[in-house]
C-alpha cells in the first residue's frame, strides 16, 4: 500500500493529523451503536450520539430532523417476500388435492398470486416508493448542521453540503455475507423461473399419470425449498444481524465539516458549509430523500456523499447503473482533480459487468440529489467491490484530505448563480491562495 505523502496535502500536517485523530476516536466510539438499523433504537442513540459531539467539536449549532421511515423498503422487502413465495407454492401443491377443473383454477391462482406478489416485491426491493403507505412506519432521524460568515439574510449563498449515513445495512442469518449474496443472485430467479415453468407444463400436459404426479411434485419441491429458504435467509430484519456499520464515513464528513465551520477565514464569504448525516438510509435511500423534501433552499447545493467505507481502495460512483441516474461530470472532476493534486489513488467505480450494475441495485446517497437537480458525486469503498478491505491510518489520511480539496475546489471554482451576477461579490480566493490552519482540538 503506498503512504500518503503529508506534503501533497491541502491540509497542513498538524490539522491533519488533528482529524484522523478524531476520526479514528468517533468511529471507534460509534462501535457501540453496531445495530442500528432503521428505525431501531440503536439508530436513534447513534444520531443523538453524532448531534452532541458535532457539537462540541464546532459549537455550531446541531439539530435532529425526524421523518417517516420504511424499513420494508429495499433490502427489508425480501423475507416478506419469502413469505408470499411461500404461499405460491402452498397454492400450487393445493391444486392437486381437487378434480381437473379445481386444479386448474388453483394452478391458475397461485400463479396470479406470484405474478402480483413478485411485482409489488420487486418494485419494494429496487426501492419504489409507490407501494409505502401499505407499509409498517418507524421514525428515523437526519443530523443537520450549518454554518456561514455571512450576516446579510438578503444575499445570496452558495452551498455546499458533506453528506454520510449512520445507520447500518441488514445483514443475514449466514456469516459469510458475500456468499449468501451471490447465491440469492442465482438461484432466487432461477427458483422463479421452475415455479412458472411448472405451472404452465402442469396445466398443459396435466397430472393424469403417477409418473406426471411425481414429476410436478418433487421436482418443484425442491426447488421450492431451497427458493424460499435463500430468499427468506437472504436479509434479516433482526437487529442482532445487523451488517455494522463502521462509522469511518461519518467521522471523515464531520471531521470536513469542522474544518471548514472551525476556520471561518478560509470560507468565501457567500459560501454556506452543511453537515448531513443520514438515518434510514438503507431502507431505499429514506435519509436522503426526506432531507431534499425538507430543505428546498439547497436545490442549487453542490452534495459531496460519501457512502460505505470498508476498504482503501477509494472509487467515485460517477453514475446509478441500474436506475440511469448520471451524477455531475464538473463534481466528479472535481474530486479527480483533489486526488491527482494531492498524488491519492481515486478512480471511478466500474459499471460494465452485469455484476457491477447489481451492485449498484439499491442505489447510492448522490441519488436523490442527482434527480432534485443537485451537482452531486460519491465516493465509496465497498470491501464487495474491492480485495483491500483493511483501512488504516494513512488511508484516513487520503480520504479526509480528498474531502476537503474537493471542497476548496469546487468553492473556488463555482459561479455565483446567474440571479446574482450583477450584484457586487467578494473575491474569492483560489485554492491556491487560500490559508489553511490548523483545526484546534476541543
Amino acid at each position: 500500500m503506498d503512504i500518503f505523502d503529508v506534503e501533497n496535502s491541502v491540509v497542513s500536517t498538524e490539522a491533519l493529523h488533528d482529524a484522523v485523530g478524531f476520526i479514528s476516536e468517533f468511529s471507534v466510539e460509534l462501535q457501540q451503536y453496531d445495530n442500528r438499523i432503521t428505525g431501531s433504537a440503536s439508530e436513534t442513540a447513534c444520531a443523538r450520539a453524532i448531534r452532541s459531539r458535532l457539537a462540541d467539536e464546532t459549537d455550531a449549532t446541531v439539530r435532529l430532523e425526524a421523518y417517516r421511515s420504511f424499513p420494508l423498503l429495499g433490502r427489508g422487502s425480501l423475507p416478506f417476500f419469502g413469505l408470499w413465495y411461500l404461499l405460491c407454492y402452498v397454492l400450487y401443491f393445493v391444486s392437486f388435492a381437487g378434480n381437473i377443473t379445481a386444479g386448474i383454477l388453483l394452478t391458475v391462482l397461485a400463479l396470479a398470486v406470484f405474478a402480483v406478489g413478485s411485482g409489488v416485491m420487486t418494485a419494494l426491493y429496487f426501492n419504489k416508493k409507490r407501494f409505502k403507505k401499505f407499509l409498517s412506519q418507524k421514525v428515523s432521524y437526519n443530523v443537520v448542521s450549518e454554518f456561514s460568515k455571512n450576516t446579510d439574510k438578503l444575499k445570496k449563498e452558495r452551498v455546499f453540503i458533506i453528506a454520510d449515513n449512520h445507520d447500518a445495512t441488514l445483514g443475514n442469518f449466514v456469516t459469510d455475507y458475500r456468499i449468501m449474496s451471490k447465491i440469492a443472485h442465482i438461484f432466487v430467479p432461477l427458483t422463479a423461473a421452475v415455479f412458472v415453468l411448472f405451472c404452465i407444463l402442469k396445466m398443459a400436459i396435466g397430472t393424469d399419470s403417477e409418473v406426471k404426479i411425481t414429476a410436478f411434485t418433487v421436482i418443484p419441491a425442491v426447488v421450492g425449498v431451497l427458493g424460499v429458504t435463500v430468499t427468506l435467509l437472504r436479509f434479516s430484519p433482526f437487529e442482532r444481524h445487523a451488517k455494522q456499520n463502521n462509522g469511518v464515513a461519518t467521522s471523515v464528513a464531520m471531521a470536513t465539516y469542522a474544518y471548514f465551520a472551525e476556520q471561518p477565514d478560509i470560507l468565501p464569504e457567500d459560501v454556506r458549509i452543511v453537515y448531513a448525516s443520514f438515518g434510514g438510509e438503507n431502507s431505499a435511500h429514506g435519509g436522503s430523500d426526506a432531507f431534499v423534501k425538507s430543505h428546498p433552499e439547497f436545490a442549487d447545493a453542490h452534495v459531496l456523499c460519501i457512502g460505505d467505507i470498508d476498504s482503501s481502495e477509494f472509487k467515485i460512483a460517477e453514475r446509478n447503473a441500474i436506475r440511469r441516474i448520471e451524477y455531475s461530470t464538473p463534481f466528479v472532476s472535481a474530486i479527480r482533480s483533489s486526488a491527482h493534486e494531492q498524488k491519492i489513488d481515486i478512480s471511478a467505480l466500474p459499471t460494465d459487468t452485469v455484476s457491477q450494475k447489481l451492485a449498484s441495485i439499491h442505489g447510492y446517497m448522490s441519488d436523490a440529489f442527482a434527480q432534485n437537480g443537485n451537482p452531486t458525486a460519491t465516493i465509496v469503498a465497498d470491501e464487495h467491490r474491492s480485495s483491500e478491505r483493511v483501512l488504516e491510518i494513512n488511508d484516513l489520511e487520503k480520504l479526509f484530505s480528498v474531502t476537503v480539496g474537493t471542497f476548496i475546489k469546487l468553492m473556488g471554482d463555482t459561479s455565483t448563480p446567474a440571479e446574482e451576477e450583477h450584484k457586487e461579490q467578494p473575491k474569492t480566493p483560489s485554492s491556491a491562495e487560500m490559508e489553511i490552519h490548523a483545526v484546534v482540538g476541543k
